[in-house]
């Protein structure tokens, strides 16, 4: 049987341990909220940069040629941070899921990585890590991260070529989040038909005022950076989701604890004074009976 004491220490713990979870909730539900808006930015800003696709292709240049070869590359963001549930696990489920289906219509798929788990989920699958991102953990940090993804891609492009490029990442979803697996690149013909399809929203439609190769040299870097932030603070806002879902559990199963804590420490009080009582009423009665004349 546990003493007063340790049920009193048990009871501290729970109660300490239960305002650290309400603080990460508390940080959690605020983290989704910046991420959320900071998705919703770059929402806005693809709309202009959509906009600027419809100028450049009503002239009706096309683009530079993709490639042809059967190469692609899968970028898969994870977090490196805990308490978030299965989130790497089902993001890497995901992606290898369909990696395994490009490479089964022929195409010779290399892996990159954004976070030290995925990089571990993706070596116990047998995949090879071709380049390996730091995570940002705060919305400056975006920036820097995709900035050296777009040099990484530059680089590849004009060493081997250019390839396919997809994206695998979580998103917020009702009950916290589900994985996403799209493509980037390459801009092909069909791409570009959706664009031509769409109107002008009014008459006033601009002019070029920079050369094609130049425009579109800055609208497609403008469309990377903006795809690729939008998926990194897609993918912190569902994290964020993923910890606040497993701070909520934790924070319903401390207060469970605490309460059957409070119960038997209720229970073993209340024993140990009538103990104390029955000790007191036995010494009156002996007492008594001490005194009683013979």
């Amino acid at each position: 049987m546990q003493t007063l004491e340790n049920l009193n220490r048990k009871i501290i713990t729970a109660q300490d341990l239960l305002a650290v979870v309400q603080t990460m909730k508390s940080l959690a539900a605020v983290n989704i909220r910046q991420y959320e808006r900071a998705a919703e930015t770059m929402d806005a800003f693809r709309d202009v940069v959509d906009m600027g696709w419809q100028i450049f292709l009503r002239g009706g240049t096309a683009l530079p040629s993709g490639s042809r070869a059967r190469r692609a590359v899968c970028l898969v963001v994870g977090s490196d941070q805990g308490m978030c549930g299965q989130f790497n696990e089902v993001i890497v489920r995901h992606a290898l899921e369909r990696i395994e289906h490009l490479e089964s219509t022929g195409f010779e798929v290399s892996c990159w990585s954004a976070g030290e788990k995925v990089v571990g989920g993706l070596e116990d699958a047998g995949r090879k890590d071709e380049a390996s991102f730091r995570l940002p953990g705060s919305l400056p940090a975006i920036i820097h991260t995709v900035q050296e993804i777009i040099q990484r891609l530059d680089e590849r492009r004009r060493e081997r070529g250019g390839a396919f490029f997809h994206v695998s990442h979580n998103v917020l979803a009702p009950g916290a989040y589900v994985p996403s697996f799209h493509r980037l690149l390459p801009l092909d013909a069909e791409w570009a038909r959706a664009y031509r399809a769409r109107r002008w929203p009014n008459r006033s439609i601009p002019m070029l005022g920079a050369s094609r190769e130049n425009m579109f040299t800055g609208l497609f870097h403008q469309y990377l950076f903006v795809s690729i932030y939008r998926a990194f603070a897609q993918s912190l806002a569902a994290e964020n989701a993923g910890r606040l879902t497993a701070m909520q559990a934790a924070e319903k199963n401390i207060l469970e604890m605490e309460d059957e804590l409070q119960a038997l420490y209720r229970e073993q009080r209340q024993a140990q004074i009538t103990n104390e009582l029955i000790d007191i009423i036995s010494g009156f009665e002996a007492l008594r009976e001490d005194e009683q004349p013979v």
